[in-house]
């Protein structure tokens, strides 16, 4: 399935999804990770939120994955911050 978060078009997202921004770009390390896991932690089965980091998260998309989650960053904007979208899989991709 397709939807479209704040005018950018995702795969993989579903009718459940939330569409709220987490705004993590003035935040010291390593608060903005710990921000997005907990956001992430937070998600039901199916469920996504977006977040803004300063820079390409590369630590923190490696933990999303190794926990299970997906996760698809955006090209970098101009200021050099990436929008990612996590999503907490479906109960019936977990299974998969």
């Amino acid at each position: 399935m397709t939807c479209v978060i704040a005018g950018a078009v995702h795969r993989r997202c579903n009718a459940r999804m939330i569409s709220d921004e987490l705004d993590l770009r003035h935040l010291e390390a390593p608060e903005p990770m710990l921000r997005a896991l907990d956001a992430a932690d937070r998600l039901a089965p199916g469920e996504a939120v977006v977040i803004v980091a300063p820079r390409l998260p590369r630590p923190l998309l490696m933990e999303l994955a190794h926990l299970g989650y997906d996760a698809e960053p955006e090209a970098p904007r101009a200021d050099g911050s990436v929008r990612v979208l996590i999503r907490r899989p479906g109960d019936a991709e977990a299974a998969a």
